[in-house]
């Protein structure tokens, strides 16, 4: 009887040691379950920050986008007593400076500082109208810097982009794709995420995303694949189809069309925001063209003349605007005033370094070339890498050379911001000797150091280990409020960062 009662106690004690174990496992994985919630929510709390202050930052001109640690490094989202539960966020963009193993700021970055893959048909469309031996392949010099692009992959890129259904040598249409093992149609129009270039003929996961296998802008130890000590990013690093600017003033208004087809619109609005000579040269420019440019035969005069300051302006323009640069140390034709004489007007903005670093850029503020609600596609100078820097029509090896040369480091800290932040004008290549007037005007339509499209990641993680959640997010300030644009989810690919770098010593 006795031994039947031990091995009855026995039995339900080993019952009891197997409910207790079974039940703190649940508990631990409930509790690593709700950890992971948590970093997710801090991630998703960065990118609400990073939103906040884009869209804050058209009102405070001290918000710093580009690196700013205090900011955007370990912001605390849950305080605790105890070191592991303390949880935090923070935002991260790729160094573009770091071309050799890579590195990381505590900004974002903007998608301006890579090339659009949607104005690759316009610049090959720009050459329709030249005969065909005399064709430079422009879409195809534009793409040549790119690491591992080839001239058969723009065949099929601009095969994707274009209309028709008519193949480039060593492109593929819509025919091509329906062959597939899982067919798929040919977008025949512009890209609408940069994942599509991976449904490209050509296009491999290896040439998108390079060698950073986990996504972290960073070449880690196992990341070098070919043994060259050169970290290949991926065409991901280089290329967008999300580069927008607004083409709306801090007001939210729409700028000033300087090629507005209503020339007493023009003037006024000229006159208001920088004075009657402003106005009289700008509507003068656009009437009778500039000194050392072929004008347009323009119309005669109408019935009833309208003028502005003496100006005739019943003349049809002659000139159009390809840049705000296009304005800058510069005088007019002679301009038919309606009393018969003609005069000449000159600009009010001379080429010298005053001017163009600390006024001009409230003529970019205020004023634009096009009336759409937005300007896709130029590159930000500021923060392109060399290879989409050569991606600018015209650009030289030399030029490039000279902007990277002169571009700070993030190591610089604050020193890095502060020097961006004085070259708000794309003019500061002119301003700084590294372009003549000419070269800058040459540049002008493609050029920027603005735009309103960011690309940043979102990490939420723990002081001490724990759950990491990684979030790459995209916010198009093109509108108000700001809009997110996409969130990828990176967790998969690993945590990506060590906590003691991401841990800001004073992370409010």
């Amino acid at each position: 009887m006795l031994a039947v009662v031990v091995i009855t106690v026995l039995l339900l004690t080993l019952g009891a040691y197997n409910y207790s174990s079974t039940m703190l496992v649940e508990h631990q994985a409930a509790a690593m379950g709700g950890r992971d919630v948590i970093a997710r929510t801090a991630a998703e709390s960065g990118i609400a920050l990073a939103a906040t202050k884009i869209m804050e930052r058209g009102q405070d001109d001290t918000i710093n986008l580009y690196n700013d640690p205090d900011v955007f490094r370990g912001r605390l989202i849950q305080d605790s007593p105890v070191p592991r539960a303390v949880v935090r966020c923070t935002i991260v963009a790729f160094d573009e400076t770091n071309t050799a193993t890579g590195n990381i700021r505590f900004g974002l970055a903007n998608e301006n500082s890579r090339f659009n893959l949607n104005t690759l048909q316009a610049i090959d469309q720009s050459e329709e109208d030249v005969p065909e031996e005399e064709r430079l392949g422009l879409a195809y010099i534009a793409m040549a810097n790119i690491p591992n692009m080839s001239d058969d992959i723009v065949d099929a890129i601009l095969d994707w982009l274009d209309s028709d259904e008519d193949r480039r040598p060593a492109g593929a249409e819509g025919n091509d794709y329906a062959t597939l093992a899982v067919p798929y149609e040919c977008r025949n129009g512009p890209m609408e995420s940069l994942d599509e270039l991976l449904k490209i003929q050509g296009v491999t996961p290896d040439l998108y995303y390079g060698e950073d296998a986990n996504h972290n802008g960073i070449m880690d130890e196992s990341e070098d694949v070919n043994g060259d000590g050169y970290f290949e990013l991926g065409w991901q690093a280089y290329l967008t189809v999300d580069s927008l600017e607004s083409n709306k003033n801090a007001d939210g208004e729409q700028k000033i069309n300087l090629n507005g087809g209503e020339m007493t619109e023009l003037f006024d609005a000229i006159e208001e925001q920088f004075g009657t000579e402003a106005a009289k040269f700008v509507v003068g420019f656009r009437l009778a063209g500039a000194e050392g440019v072929a004008a347009i035969p323009g119309g005669e005069p109408v019935v009833g003349q309208i003028s502005r300051e003496g100006i005739n302006l019943t003349i049809v323009p002659t000139f159009t605007f390809k840049s705000i640069y296009d304005l800058i140390e510069r005088d007019t034709l002679e301009v038919q005033m309606v009393d018969g004489t003609k005069e000449v007007f000159t600009s009010p903005w001379p080429a010298d370094a005053n001017t163009l670093l600390n006024i001009f850029p409230d003529i970019e503020k205020a004023c634009t070339t096009t009336g759409d609600a937005a300007i896709t596609g130029r590159v930000n100078i500021n923060q392109a890498r060399r290879e989409v820097l050569l991606t600018i029509p015209g650009m030289t090896d030399i030029v490039a050379d000279s902007i990277m040369a002169v571009r700070p480091s993030v190591e610089l800290g604050s020193a890095s911001s502060n020097i961006l932040a004085r070259r708000n004008t794309a003019a500061w290549i002119l301003a700084e000797g590294i372009v003549e007037l000419e070269i800058l005007r040459e540049f002008g339509q493609y050029i920027t150091v603005g735009g309103d499209v960011y690309r940043f990641q979102a990490i939420g993680h723990f002081d001490e280990g724990g759950p990491t959640t990684r979030l790459e997010a995209t916010v198009d300030a093109t509108v108000y409020p700001p809009q997110i644009k996409s969130v990828r989810d990176l967790t998969s690919v690993g945590r990506g960062y060590h906590p003691s770098l991401l841990t800001s010593q004073n992370g409010q």
